[in-house]
C-alpha cells in the first residue's frame, strides 16, 4: 500500500490516565502466528503490540477486514495463547491466572450469537453469573435478579421466556450483551456488538458501553461504524496488517491519511452540523 498516505507526524495518543496508575489490563510485545498450509512457514496475525489500557476507558480497536482486530481481542480475553509476549491483568499474567479467575475480572461477547441448545433466554443471560456461582448451589435468586436487570439494560425482558432459537440475529445479539453485563466484571471485551442491531439498538448499546466506562469500567470493542467510535469511544486505535498504526484520540486517529493508509480510500473527514466527527468519500 502506498506509503504517501501517511501523516508526516504520526499520532502518538494520549494516556487516559496518569503512567502513575497500575493499568488494569496490558500486554507486552504480543504476536500471534499460524503456519501457512503450504509451506508450515509462520504467518503473523498480529505481532509486537505493547498497549495499556485504564478502567473508565471505553476504547475501539478499529481496521478493516483481516486486520487482526478479533485476533488481538481474543488474546487480551486469555482466549487465544500468545506466539510471543504476553497479556497483564493488574500486573499479573493472564498465563499464571485459571479459567475461572480470569472469568470473573474479564467477559468476552463474541461475534457468533448461535446457541445450539434450546435454552430460554433467561437461563442463557444466566450463564454469565456462573464465574461467580457455587458449583454446589447453583445460581441465587440474587443472579436471576442480575440476569433480569441485564435484560432490561438492553430493552429485552419480554424475550426472557423465549426460546433463544426463535429470535432473530439482532435480538440474539441483544441477549448475548446482556450475558456479558450479567458476568458483573470491571473489563468487557466486545467483538463487533451492534454488528446485527437496527439504528436505535445499536445507538443503545454504544451509550450502554459508554455508561458503563463512566462507572469505571473497562470497555474494549472491535468496531466498524468510525462515525459511531468517534462520537462514543474515549480513545481508538487503528489496526493495519496486525499493528496498531495509530492509537489515541478519536479524532487525531481518524486522520485522513490514517484512514487512506490502512483502509485504500481517499477521504475528507470535518465536523457535521451536529458537532460531530464525519466523512465522505473523495
Amino acid at each position: 500500500m502506498n506509503n504517501e498516505f501517511l501523516p508526516a507526524e504520526p499520532t502518538a495518543g494520549k494516556p487516559a490516565h496518569s503512567d502513575n496508575n497500575m493499568p488494569l489490563l496490558a500486554c507486552r510485545d504480543l504476536n500471534y502466528s499460524v503456519s501457512n498450509t503450504a509451506d508450515k512457514s509462520p504467518v503473523n496475525i498480529v505481532h509486537s503490540i505493547s498497549k495499556t489500557w485504564q478502567d473508565g476507558e471505553f476504547f475501539g480497536i478499529c481496521g478493516p477486514n483481516g486486520a487482526g482486530k478479533t485476533t488481538l481481542l481474543r488474546l487480551l480475553g486469555g482466549l487465544l495463547q500468545p506466539s510471543a509476549g504476553e497479556v497483564l491483568l493488574q500486573s499479573q499474567s493472564l498465563a499464571d491466572l485459571q479459567p475461572r479467575e480470569i472469568a470473573r475480572q474479564i467477559t468476552f461477547m463474541h461475534q457468533d450469537t448461535v446457541v445450539p441448545f434450546e435454552f430460554s433466554v433467561l437461563e442463557v443471560v444466566m450463564f454469565g453469573r456462573h464465574p461467580h456461582s457455587s458449583p454446589l448451589q447453583g445460581y441465587s435468586t440474587a443472579d436471576r435478579q442480575v440476569a433480569l436487570a441485564s435484560l432490561a439494560e438492553v430493552e429485552s425482558e419480554h424475550l426472557a421466556v423465549r426460546s433463544i432459537s426463535t429470535l432473530s440475529g439482532g435480538e440474539r445479539q441483544r441477549v448475548m450483551l446482556a450475558r456479558a453485563l450479567a458476568q458483573d466484571t470491571p473489563i468487557l471485551l466486545l467483538d463487533e456488538p451492534t454488528s446485527s442491531l437496527d439504528i436505535r439498538h445499536s445507538l443503545a448499546v454504544f451509550e450502554t458501553c459508554q455508561k458503563l466506562a463512566r462507572q469505571g469500567r473497562l470497555v474494549i470493542a472491535v468496531l466498524h461504524d468510525l462515525r459511531a467510535a468517534a462520537r462514543f469511544c474515549t480513545r481508538l486505535c487503528l489496526m493495519h496488517e496486525g499493528t496498531i498504526v495509530a492509537d489515541g484520540d478519536p479524532e487525531e486517529v481518524l486522520h485522513e491519511g490514517h484512514i487512506a493508509y490502512v483502509y485504500g480510500v481517499r477521504v475528507h473527514t470535518y465536523c457535521n452540523p451536529a458537532g460531530a466527527w464525519d466523512y465522505v468519500i473523495d
